[in-house]
């Protein structure tokens, strides 16, 4: 037996374990893997593979006898599957609405998975769901505009899933400029309606956004596919980059107070959806990463400018000479 089927064989035998199942029991149930040979190699043998599906999720726990059990292994089935989830059927239609608009879009970069996903909750719900025929979604684009997105996109996932260096061309909105970068991408999030790669920049030396719509071309390193080229780092997470840029946590939190032009106000509300606004066009928001904010502010020129406090006001002119 390889060592995946013995892996899945051990799982299946302690899913169907009604007690803690020994190790000799576990000997006797695998004779050819763990009987054979020196006894410690055989302990050793078996934390190994333990160790693995661990690693995997598998929560395998060691739990002592008592008058009434036995010592031994077994898995947990309340931390192994996550409970049922049921939908009523507004809950239901709601959300088999909203994912047929995204699967409606050839470019979403998961339509395989979500259509499994929702022929799985479909199958498993009652009442079945049926989309209501005076309700029709159409997404329309560019033929081959969404076919060159879908083949950057299949390009990011394939060096997504083998952790291989992407190389991409960049069209930046900020400068308008085309640059050759390699990344390491580290996940895709959906931020402001835009589909977004977060990623470790070789250039820059950071972590850096590109939006998808903006990358022109797109190469997953074909060399040693079974190497990865990085691993993402453990303290990274994708949650902290669908919050606002400012919002990341760099420093304790500033009040900083910002005008807007009445004609942007409806375009850049909804980019600052947690500013408290003081008066008319002004606005305060909460922000941990100064330099973000700035960097956001100096793109749209006249349109956004910061007031308070003085030392922010200070970072922006800097960063703006530095331009000049």
């Amino acid at each position: 037996m390889n060592r995946t089927e013995r892996l899945l064989d051990l799982i299946a035998y302690l899913l169907n374990a009604r007690e803690p199942v020994s190790w000799s029991q576990i000997k006797n149930y695998f004779p050819e893997d763990y009987s054979r040979g020196i006894e410690e190699s055989n302990q050793r043998k078996f934390e190994r593979d333990k160790a693995e599906l661990i690693s995997l999720g598998i929560p395998i726990d060691y739990r002592a006898g008592s008058d009434i059990g036995n010592d031994g292994y077994i898995i947990d089935k309340d931390k192994l599957f996550l409970p049922e989830v049921r939908f009523s059927p507004p809950e239901l239609s709601l959300l088999m609405l909203a994912a047929e608009a995204v699967i409606e879009n050839e470019s979403f970069p998961y339509r395989e998975q979500l259509n499994q996903a929702l022929a799985k909750i479909s199958s498993s719900q009652d009442p079945i769901y049926r989309s209501p025929d005076e309700i029709q979604i159409r997404y329309y684009a560019d033929d081959l505009r969404a076919a060159s997105q879908q083949m950057i996109l299949d390009q990011i996932q394939a060096a997504l899933d083998k952790r291989k260096a992407l190389r991409i061309t960049y069209h930046a909105f900020s400068t308008g400029e085309k640059t050759e970068r390699t990344v390491y991408p580290y996940g895709l999030i959906l931020r402001k309606g835009r589909w977004t790669l977060e990623g470790w920049d070789l250039l820059r030396q950071d972590i850096r956004a590109f939006v998808l719509t903006r990358i022109e071309e797109a190469e997953a390193n074909q060399l040693k596919p079974g190497t990865p080229d990085y691993e993402i780092p453990e303290d990274f997470s994708l949650k902290n980059y669908q919050k606002q840029p400012w919002e990341i946590s760099k420093h304790p939190p500033v009040q900083v107070t910002i005008k807007l032009s009445e004609h942007r106000l409806n375009e850049l509300l909804p980019e600052i959806p947690e500013a408290v606004r003081v008066r008319d066009n002004i606005f305060r928001i909460k922000v941990t990463n100064v330099d973000r904010l700035v960097s956001w502010v100096l793109p749209q020129k006249q349109d956004a400018s910061i007031l308070e406090p003085e030392e922010v006001r200070e970072k922006a002119r800097k960063a703006l000479d530095s331009l000049l």
